[in-house]
């Protein structure tokens, strides 16, 4: 059978002192590995807030293009459908009037994309450049 703690200097539930000098020390690493591990974050996070905005912006330029492209096809679409009904000529109109609204859109997407181009380029041109295998001189 197992011993009850009879004759022994250790009761249930009890630590050693050495168990108890052992797990502050512990404790204190984690705590002092927690602090440099916060202190990492907070520094990061100034840049990472600016990481988010350029998301968020590109993310938004991104819904306006997409946004473009359907309204230019809903447009050409609600146009055909219009004039379909009044000229009894169903569906044609409606069609050509819908690939018009898609070659609106693709227009009015192929310009936003040139204007967020013509805005970038100063950036793009300030970047250092980035040498590939050719520029270092591999003999």
């Amino acid at each position: 059978m197992s011993s009850s703690g009879e004759g022994s200097d250790q009761r249930r539930g009890e630590m050693s002192p050495e168990d108890r000098e052992a797990l502050k020390r512990r404790a204190e690493a984690i705590g002092k590995h927690l602090e440099e591990v916060q202190s990492r974050k907070s520094s990061s996070s100034a840049s990472s807030e600016g990481d988010q905005k350029r998301h968020g912006a590109a993310l938004g330029q991104a819904f306006r293009i997409s946004v473009e492209l359907v309204a230019g096809v809903v447009v050409g679409g609600f146009i055909g459908w219009v004039i379909d009904r009044q000229l009894g000529t169903k569906p044609w109109l409606f069609i050509v009037f819908v690939m018009l609204g898609f070659a609106a859109g693709m227009l009015n997407v192929i310009r936003s994309a040139q204007r967020m181009q013509a805005a970038s380029e100063p950036m793009q041109r300030k970047a250092p450049s980035v040498k590939d295998k050719d520029d270092e001189g591999e003999a």
